[in-house]
């Protein structure tokens, strides 16, 4: 179960993607989100299998939204917050698989 925590954002912005998707269009949502998307899933995955720098696969798409929200592109919803809230959860992720290799190394 405490694993299934390193896909919350990918679930989260999944949901919220595919809503607008759904009330929208299919073309309303950026193919540069499908990336982030994939990404978010394959740093879950790989934060799953005890590797570490998965969590770099989910900083990536944070990055990319605190580089955006300081763009002015007339956007709704500033990008920057939320990106760095991403990349403190995927930071911490990673440290917390870290240890948890470390340990297991240890005993």
């Amino acid at each position: 179960m405490k694993r299934s925590l390193f896909f919350i954002p990918a679930v989260i912005f999944t949901v919220l993607y595919g809503a607008v998707a759904i009330l929208d269009t299919i073309t309303a949502v950026s193919p540069v989100v499908l990336v982030w998307l994939a990404l978010f899933f394959i740093s879950g995955f790989l934060l799953i299998k005890n590797i570490y720098w998965g969590s770099l696969l989910g900083i990536l798409p944070a990055i990319h939204m605190i580089y955006m929200g300081t763009q002015e592109t007339g956007q709704i919803i500033n990008e920057t917050p939320i990106g760095i809230v991403v990349l403190v959860f995927y930071v911490i992720c990673g440290f917390i698989v870290y240890r948890w290799n470390k340990k297991a190394s240890q005993s």
